[in-house]
């Protein structure tokens, strides 16, 4: 929160000033929404090459990208693993799979069941 005192010090001076870059949380119902969505999006690309990268530029986006792994667990079936790739992205990579080995492998893109 970033307060502005106009005049000479008087407290009844003191306003509250909006923040351009501050965020807005999400309700339930888009927190729901986005994390179906990211899991669609993340789960789509495990099922071609068994990893996958996404973005995750603050903690709040780490936390919501961990639940991420555990709805496309249970829709594959199979352990998803999500770590820190780096300071602004989670690697996303199917544990137990034909996949596991990673994209150098040559993989069919194809989960097996």
């Amino acid at each position: 929160m970033v307060w502005d005192a106009h005049g000479a010090g008087d407290v009844r001076d003191v306003r509250e000033v909006p923040q351009a870059d501050a965020r807005t949380p999400l309700t339930a119902e888009e927190e729901l929404r986005s994390r179906s969505v990211f899991a669609t999006e993340i789960g789509a690309q495990l099922a071609r090459q068994g990893w996958a990268v996404f973005p995750a530029h603050t903690p709040e986006e780490r936390i919501r990208l961990f639940a991420v792994a555990r709805i496309i667990e249970q829709r594959l079936g199979h352990r998803v693993e999500a770590v820190p790739e780096d300071i602004c992205s989670m690697r996303f990579t199917v544990v137990g799979a034909a996949h596991e080995a990673g994209p150098a492998a040559g993989a069919s893109g194809r989960l097996s069941d």
